[in-house]
This record gives structure tokens, C-alpha cells and sequence, in this order.
């Protein structure tokens, strides 16, 4: 029946969401259509993540989805956003009136040993990496319960990200804790913010609904802080109030990315257009980057610098571009490392 409901996913999900997808299983199944896909690396759990799993396998006063919700917490919790990946998106200019970006291959995707061993050293994943574990998670969790339902990989054919699916008898269901389009979950966890990233597809008796409805009891879509601060801003103190939730934001446990996007949601909901540019970070055992953004209001020049989480007025020509990097996809350097 598996394989079935795998098919009904797929179904499911491309009546509810515009694009077009694969599905990622691990290897050893029969399935062939044309919209599968085998991973090429065995899926495993990070020991930590193994070690939650094998106390959830015992613990009898939480039903099923509330074990799934444990886990999506404890990664948003435990973990963060590799945002270097993005650095390595290439620019598909080959049709300029669709140019797009191309996300590369092994960065998260094909590893060795050597991957393997420097990603323990760190915190940082990227959306194929949760999207692996967090599968693997709930399909051992389901090795001791009777239903029939299956975790595996959902991920967009221009491989720019990736997610999990859960479906079976009951309920049809995306988990997302990693959109990079939006605030993800990832961040709005460690804010105590309500989680976001779940797309229910079918779930007739609402079981899983429930379940979300019961995790977000008392917390609220956004910081209590910031919503003050945005019921007294004016127009003229947009600067101030930018550098406001910023001063918030640093009373939390919030890492480079997270206050990227966070802050990202903030300016460009006042309609100011902002550029991505690329820091890289120094002192650091790795050659890494990781995102800022520069935006003009008022006839000046604004850098969010998401490493020093700041907010300052500079002069674009005068960035040192040996730390700035503002077109990535034309200076990419050969990195294999973890």
C-alpha cells in the first residue's frame, strides 16, 4: 500500500501547489515513474537526533504526531540554516528572458565520509540534509506503530529545495521547517513564534491540524516586542524603528541567517527594495560566506550586516571586496569540505 499512497501524495501535491516535483526515496523500492528519484546517499540520523528518537520510541504519553512535532522542534531548536549553500547557486542565464538560479549538486546532496565527519563538528544544514533526517526520524517512529504511513523526501526539479512529506491512510502532509522564501521555522522556533511550514494536503478527521493547532497554543505569529514598536512607528522613524527590532533581536539566541530573514521581512514590508550581497566570515575554521542586504531610503545607503547585526549607513563603492562579494555566481570557488 505503500507505494500506492506515494502515488496519491503526488497527486495531492500537485493539486495543491504550482510547480513541478520529485520525490526522493531510498533505495530498494519498485517505483519508476518519471517523477522519482533515489537518493544516493543511506539516510542517517545525527546522533543527537538518533538519541531523541530512541527516548520518543519509549515515551508512552505522546501519540504519534506529537512525536513528529517533538522532533520538528528540536531541529528548529538545535540547529540552523547553512545559507553558504546559497553562495553557490549558479546563474542560469542561457534564456534572458527566464534568467534563474541553479542550486549545485553536492552541497548537502552527494557527500562522503569526509562531509559526513566535518558536519558533527557544526550546527549548520541545509534543506536537503533536514529534509533526509528528519524523514529517516518519523519512518523509525514508525517501526513501532500501526499505521499506515510513510516519510520521504519532496523536493522541486530545479533542486533548489527540499522538504518532507508524510502521507498514508490518515493524512497527506508537507513539513517544512526551512522555507527560505519567508521567516522559517528554523528562526520563528527559537523567537517562540507560532511554526509556519506545515502544508496540510488531506487530513479529513483533522488529526494532524490538532496536533499543529495544540503546539501553537500561546505563542504568538510574531514577537510581542516588535508589535508594540510597529503600532507607534512613523514614517519618518522607519530607520529608528529598523534599528529597534534589531536591538530586539539580539536579546535572543538568533543566528546570521535568521536575523537576515527576520529583518528582510521587516524592511521589505515597508516596500523598500533591498540587493543581496555576500560577507564572508572571518576567524572561521572553513572559507565561508553568509548573506547581508543594502537598501537606499532617504538618499542614503543602509548595509544590514547579518555577522555584525547591525544596521548602518555606508558608501557602496567603499566596501572592501575582498570581504563584500555582490555577484557570487561569477567568483565561486571549488568547496567539498562540510
Amino acid at each position: 500500500m505503500k507505494d500506492e499512497y506515494i502515488k496519491k501524495f503526488y497527486d495531492e501535491l500537485n493539486q495543491n501547489l504550482e510547480g513541478d516535483y520529485k520525490i526522493i526515496l531510498e533505495p530498494g523500492r519498485k517505483l519508476t515513474e518519471d517523477w522519482i528519484e533515489y537518493d544516493q546517499v543511506k539516510w542517517e540520523l545525527d546522533d543527537n537526533v538518533e538519541e531523541l528518537v530512541n527516548k520518543l520510541l519509549k515515551e508512552n504519553s505522546l501519540d504519534f504526531e506529537e512525536k513528529i512535532l517533538s522532533i520538528y522542534k528540536y531541529i528548529c531548536l538545535n540547529y540552523i540554516y547553512d545559507d553558504n549553500v546559497l553562495y553557490f547557486f549558479k546563474r542560469d542565464t542561457s534564456d534572458l528572458n527566464n534568467i534563474k538560479y541553479i542550486a549545485v549538486d553536492w552541497y548537502g546532496r552527494i557527500v562522503d565520509e569526509t562531509w559526513k565527519n566535518n558536519r558533527k563538528k557544526h550546527n549548520r544544514r541545509v534543506c536537503y540534509e533536514f529534509a533526509r533526517f528528519y524523514a529517516k526520524a518519523i519512518n523509525e517512529l514508525l517501526k513501532k506503530e500501526d499505521k499506515e504511513l510513510e516519510a520521504f523526501m519532496v523536493g522541486d526539479k530545479e533542486n533548489l529545495h527540499y522538504v518532507v512529506g508524510l502521507t498514508g491512510k490518515e493524512y497527506s502532509i508537507i513539513l517544512d521547517l526551512d522555507d527560505f522564501n519567508n521567516i522559517k521555522d528554523l528562526t520563528r522556533m527559537k523567537l517562540g513564534l507560532t511554526i509556519n511550514g506545515i502544508k496540510i494536503l488531506r487530513d479529513e478527521l483533522g488529526i494532524f491540524q490538532k496536533s499543529i493547532n495544540k503546539f501553537n497554543m500561546n505563542k504568538l505569529n510574531d514577537l510581542e516586542e516588535v508589535e508594540k514598536l510597529k503600532n507607534n512607528k512613523k514614517d519618518e522613524d522607519i530607520i529608528k524603528y529598523f534599528n529597534s527590532v534589531i536591538d530586539i533581536l539580539k536579546s535572543y539566541n538568533i543566528d546570521s541567517q535568521g536575523f537576515l530573514e527576520y529583518m528582510r521581512a521587516k524592511i521589505e514590508h515597508e516596500e523598500i527594495e533591498i540587493e543581496k550581497i555576500w560577507r564572508e566570515v572571518k576567524d572561521s575554521n572553513e572559507k565561508r560566506y553568509v548573506r547581508c542586504l543594502i537598501f537606499n531610503f532617504n538618499a542614503k545607503t543602509y548595509l544590514l550586516d547579518s555577522i555584525e547585526k547591525t544596521l548602518k549607513t555606508i558608501n557602496k563603492e567603499d566596501l572592501d571586496r575582498k570581504i563584500f562579494v555582490f555577484n557570487p555566481e561569477e567568483n565561486q570557488y571549488h568547496y567539498y569540505g562540510g
